[in-house]
């Protein structure tokens, strides 16, 4: 049974004391959410950091590879570009809609991720105190902190320039961090990865 398959129900109680259902829907089962999670990949990342649609599209009808949307009920809440390789699902991309931010959504995707597989992995812009949008970084880190991932003390270089790797288990594998790279880039992007020499703690 794949990810997509699988309705994972996450329940919150809501102010009326009702239970919400927080439901993944993959594109292979259906395609009309392809427009809704088009315009939030390209409102929520820069240029620079995105592959084309077209590769997203194309990976999302192969196996182990999903473009998920996040539903309550009718409601699109978010989406996911994941991929799966042996025990390791790689979050590629991870994008919250704008109106629903800072309202516990992306820890209650990230939750039902986390409980379907027993690895996941994502990247991260680097913590640069230089970098204009630094305040932004710290508290992305401390987000995938809190939702449990740990620092693998490692940085890729890949599509969209030099990223530190983050993981809900502390040692990375980097082989299958590196199939899982080739299978969502169809093999078009070569990844780079070394030993940080910084501790994020």
């Amino acid at each position: 049974m794949t990810f997509a398959k699988i309705w994972i129900i996450i329940l919150e109680k809501t102010e009326r004391g009702t239970n919400v259902e927080l439901t993944p829907v993959d594109l292979k089962e259906n395609g009309a959410l392809a427009p809704k999670i088009k315009h939030l990949y390209r409102t929520a990342f820069p240029p620079e950091e995105r592959l084309p649609w077209w590769i997203l599209r194309l990976n999302a009808a192969r196996r182990d590879i999903g473009l998920t949307a996040w539903m309550e009920g009718d409601r699109f809440c978010g989406f996911t570009a994941s991929a799966t390789v042996g025990t390791m699902h790689f979050l590629l991309f991870f994008a919250v809609a704008e109106e629903l931010r800072g309202m516990d959504y992306g820890s209650r995707i990230l939750t039902a991720i986390r409980r379907q597989y027993p690895t996941v992995t994502l990247n991260i812009e680097l913590l640069d105190p230089a970098a204009p949008n630094y305040p932004e970084r710290r508290r992305r880190y401390r987000f995938y902190r809190k939702n449990g991932f740990f620092d693998t003390g490692y940085h890729v270089w890949e599509v969209g320039g030099k990223f530190r790797v983050l993981g809900t288990c502390p040692v990375l594998d980097v082989a299958q961090y590196r199939k899982i790279f080739r299978k969502l880039t169809l093999g078009l992007w070569k990844v780079k990865i070394l030993k940080a020499e910084d501790d994020y703690g």
